[in-house]
């Protein structure tokens, strides 16, 4: 699909995405230098320390592509466990020079994401491709989510602002179709469309073994119409939270022909 027939979720640019980095890696930095790195997030393999690792193995899936080599991708969802974990343990050193690297790189990724052209696009993970403004977006959403998890691993506040779980989610209906469950059904028809404050109405369509998210039609047979803040549909996506927690952060179905089946959405996703 190209440029001039794809609509985001919600519009964003290379300013407001250079502002919400710098804060969320000062932020990452700051909190990871504090923490405990023994701590774990329950629920999560990784202690504190193996997550800042990893984190800076994201920064050199970057400097891979600014030096024009390429990086170790996932060709299924599954794959991307092993990868993380092998490029983790081969990253680990202490966590000051983790982070003295991490903050050397800034620079050179700062750059690149400024001069990309608009209609830049790169192969990511499980044949997703991404945008000049969803590559950006990427790096974000590693900055937030995993200093999320350092933060509760040792129990201390981090907020994230719904905008910036707003932008997560663009990424998330951007790249989401490319994690669909390899060899699910071909029968399987379900269209659910979501009501996200402060983005446009779109949907999520899988059938024919394949999943469509954009822009809502007039014409689109809804299945199930969601309602629910940005921030619990990124969770709920990612499999942070199952539809019970998704409910208790705000969840709802407020339409549709078979508003049941919404129930079945989650399911059809590899957990990314």
């Amino acid at each position: 699909m190209n440029d001039t027939e794809y609509i985001p979720l919600v519009d964003t640019d290379r300013n407001e995405l250079r502002d919400r980095i710098g804060e969320a890696r000062q932020r990452f930095c700051q909190l990871a230098r504090s923490a405990d790195p023994n701590a774990r997030r329950q629920g999560l393999d990784w202690n504190v320390h193996q997550v800042i690792a990893h984190v800076l193995c994201v920064a050199h899936r970057y400097q891979a592509v600014i030096a024009g080599r390429d990086f170790r991708r996932a060709v299924y969802p599954r794959d991307m466990d092993q990868i993380n974990q092998e490029e983790m343990l081969a990253a680990m050193a202490p966590i000051p020079e983790l982070l003295e690297e991490l903050e050397t790189l800034e620079p050179m990724m700062d750059a690149y994401f400024d001069d990309l052209p608009d209609n830049y696009e790169i192969e990511l993970h499980c044949g997703a491709m991404g945008s000049a403004i969803v590559v950006q977006i990427n790096w974000l959403f590693d900055l937030i989510l995993h200093g999320e998890d350092i933060a509760r691993a040792v129990g201390v506040p981090w907020k994230i602002r719904e905008r910036d779980m707003l932008l997560l989610l663009r990424e998330g209906m951007e790249l989401g179709p490319a994690y669909v469950k390899p060899g699910i059904s071909r029968a399987i028809d379900l269209c659910v469309a979501f009501e996200i404050p402060d983005a446009r109405p779109y949907v999520l369509h899988i059938h024919d073994g394949i999943a469509e998210a954009r822009e809502r039609r007039p014409n689109d047979r809804v299945d199930a119409v969601l309602k629910a803040p940005a921030s619990t549909m990124v969770r709920l996506f990612l499999k942070r939270v199952g539809v019970a927690g998704a409910v208790r952060s705000g969840l709802r179905i407020v339409g549709g022909r078979r508003p049941w089946k919404a129930m079945k959405l989650q399911s059809c996703f590899e957990r990314i």
